[in-house]
């Protein structure tokens, strides 16, 4: 009678802890940020595995028990973490907002639309939806920009090497 009582108790047992181990998925926490910006999400054990949504909109990069979220683009999306053993630690339901503080659009002519960082003075900035010419001017330029920063001679790629390849 003992080993029946006993027997009852570990099996109630495992069956809580069983239920704790596989809850189901609650709605995810509500996250706004701006585009081009970044925010740390803390969970309580080290991620096995990070789902996102839209890479388009946000992205993540992990370090230890942290998960970086980047904004990358105005829109919705979702992130889900897990453990190692694919358990869900957190879930979050992400709304990626154009600009900030600082951000100025400016329309002309009604369809052109250019985009400036003023803080305190204005400049230029590439954001999606400017109009094409400008967008692409300005992405001409940022990309000179980081070549020069990384030390490439004018037209050396990134992923260039030295040694030129054999003719095909």
């Amino acid at each position: 009678m003992i080993l029946v009582s006993m027997l009852r108790a570990a099996a109630a047992l495992s069956s809580l802890a069983l239920i704790g181990a596989v809850s189901t998925a609650q709605a995810g926490e509500a996250i706004t940020v701006f585009t081009d910006h970044s925010r740390i999400l803390s969970v309580d054990r080290s991620p096995g595995t990070v789902v996102v949504g839209n890479p388009s909109i946000a992205d993540v990069t992990i370090q230890g028990n942290q998960v970086f979220l980047h904004a990358r683009s105005y829109g919705s999306t979702n992130v889900i973490i897990m453990d190692e053993a694919g358990n869900e630690l957190a879930s979050y339901d992400v709304t990626v907002q154009t600009g900030g503080g600082d951000n100025v659009f400016v329309f002309k002519a009604g369809a052109i639309k250019q985009t400036y960082l003023c803080a305190p003075d204005c400049e230029s900035i590439l954001h999606v939806g400017d109009e094409k010419d400008y967008f692409k001017e300005l992405a001409s330029q940022q990309k000179s920009k980081v070549s020069i920063a990384l030390g490439q001679k004018s037209g050396e790629s990134q992923g260039s090497n030295s040694e030129s390849s054999p003719a095909q």
